[in-house]
């Protein structure tokens, strides 16, 4: 399993990078092999579960590397800034746990303490 993990992994990375280069056209082959991986991946039941953007919940599963102050959320309003490894999963279990920035109001407790 380790070795699809990585593959999942490396899969988020390239994705991240096809991204970026959405509107040249060697882009366009990088975000057609990413499908592919992806495909494949899929029919392995392997998922990728990149949570940035989303609400934080400290029940979540992903280990919180780093939060940063954020004046404009409301108290109890955390978000996930930032993936910097997705979770990977496999047959609806999680087999490597995700790595996330997240951004919270003033004031709140940090990561170290787990009451983000």
């Amino acid at each position: 399993m380790d070795g699809a993990c990585v593959l999942a992994l490396e899969c988020w990375r390239l994705s991240r990078t096809a991204d970026l280069a959405i509107d040249r056209d060697e882009g366009a082959a990088l975000r057609q092999g990413v499908r592919r991986i992806t495909a494949l991946l899929e029919e392995m039941e392997i998922k990728i579960v990149d949570l940035s953007g989303r609400v934080y919940d400290p029940g979540m599963v992903p280990e919180v590397v780093e939060a940063r102050e954020d004046e404009t959320l409301s108290d109890g309003h955390s978000v996930i800034d930032e993936t910097i490894a997705p979770t990977v999963m496999w047959r609806s279990q999680v087999v490597r746990i995700g790595q996330i920035i997240v951004r919270r109001p003033p004031g709140t407790p940090s990561a170290n303490s787990k009451e983000i």
